[in-house]
C-alpha cells in the first residue's frame, strides 16, 4: 500500500490524487492484483536517508513524484487501446493482456507514490484530465489498432524498458533498485507486446501490401513525432554526479542518446520482421503532414 492508511484519496473537487488507498475491502483486492503480477520478493532494507545529501533528496522527491504523475496518465493511454482492440474483436488474450497493462500503470503509480513517501515527502499528485487519441480518419479500425500498438508499445515502451534497464544497472541504493525492479519487469512485457500483437496480425498483414505501405508512411510521422517528445536533451541538462546516479536519478544529457539506439538497434528491426520498411521511414521521418 502507498501512503497513510485512512488518508482520504482526493480531495471534495477531485483534482488531486493520492497514494492512499480506500479504506474499503477493495484494497484487499488491490493488493491480491499487485501480489499475483509484482516479481518475486526480495528482502530489501528499508530506505536510509542517512546515505543521500539532502539536496539528492530532494531532487530525487520531485522526480519520484514527477513519476508518479507520468505513470497514473499513462493508464489512459492503454485504457484507450484496450477499446480500439475490442471494436475489433481481438482474441481474448490480446484484450486481457492490454487491460493488465493499463493494470500496470496504476501500480507504477503506487510504487513511486510509496518511493516518494520513503523519501519523505507527502505522495500528491494533481493528474492532467484524461483524453482519448483522435481517431486516425485515413484507415480502418484494424489499421488504426495496429498504429496505437507500434507507437505505444513497439516504440514508446521498448524506449522505456532500455532506460530503465540502464538506472536499474546503475542504481546503488538497494530500496530504490527494487522499486526499478518491479517497474521494469512490466515495462519489458509492455515493449514486448507490441511484436507480439503484430505477430498475431502476421497473416493479416501479408495478405494486405497496401496496409503495410500506410503504416510506412505514418511511420514517418510516428518516428519523428516520438522523437520530439522522448528524444530531445533538454537544454539544462547536465551530467549526473556519483550521489545523483546511486539514488536512480535519470540522466538527462543521454535522453538523444539512448533514443537513438534503441530505434536503431531495437525497434526499427523488430518491426522489420514484418515486412515493414521501418529504416526506409525512420530515415525520411518528419512532422509534417503526411502525403
Amino acid at each position: 500500500m502507498a501512503g497513510v492508511s485512512g488518508t482520504p484519496p482526493f480531495d471534495g473537487d477531485g483534482a488531486w490524487l493520492s497514494g492512499a488507498l480506500s479504506d474499503t475491502p477493495l484494497a484487499f483486492e488491490y493488493h491480491r492484483i499487485a501480489a499475483a503480477f509484482e516479481a518475486t520478493a526480495a528482502d530489501v532494507p528499508p530506505f536510509d536517508v542517512r546515505s543521500h545529501s539532502p539536496e539528492t533528496i530532494a531532487k530525487a522527491q520531485s522526480h519520484w513524484l514527477a513519476m508518479m504523475k507520468t505513470e497514473y496518465e499513462s493508464a489512459a493511454v492503454f485504457i484507450d487501446m484496450a477499446m480500439q482492440v475490442r471494436v475489433i474483436n481481438d482474441p481474448l488474450d490480446v484484450q486481457a493482456v492490454v487491460l493488465r497493462m493499463a493494470q500496470d500503470e496504476l501500480r507504477h503509480a503506487a510504487i513511486a507514490a510509496r518511493v516518494v513517501t520513503a523519501l519523505g515527502a507527502e505522495a500528491r499528485i494533481q493528474p492532467a484530465a484524461p483524453r482519448r487519441a483522435p481517431p486516425h480518419r485515413d484507415c480502418g479500425p484494424e489499421e488504426s489498432a495496429l498504429r496505437a500498438v507500434i507507437f505505444g508499445c513497439c516504440l514508446s515502451e521498448t524506449v522505456n524498458a532500455a532506460r530503465l534497464a540502464k538506472r536499474y544497472a546503475e542504481t546503488a541504493d538497494p530500496f530504490v533498485k527494487n522499486a526499478f525492479r518491479a517497474l521494469l519487469a512490466d515495462e519489458r512485457l509492455h515493449a514486448q507486446f507490441g511484436f507480439y500483437y503484430l505477430e498475431s496480425r502476421r497473416t493479416w498483414l501479408a495478405a494486405r501490401s497496401e496496409v503495410c505501405r500506410s503504416l510506412e508512411r505514418y511511420l514517418h510521422f510516428g518516428f519523428a513525432a516520438l522523437e520530439r517528445q522522448m528524444g530531445a536533451v533538454p537544454i539544462d541538462a547536465e551530467p549526473l554526479t556519483d550521489a545523483e546516479r546511486a539514488i536512480g536519478l535519470p540522466d538527462l544529457t543521454e535522453l538523444s542518446q539512448t533514443f537513438q539506439e534503441t530505434m536503431l538497434n531495437a525497434c526499427i528491426p523488430g518491426l522489420a520482421r514484418f515486412g515493414l520498411d521501418a529504416l526506409g521511414a525512420w530515415q525520411a521521418r518528419s512532422l509534417a503532414p503526411r502525403e
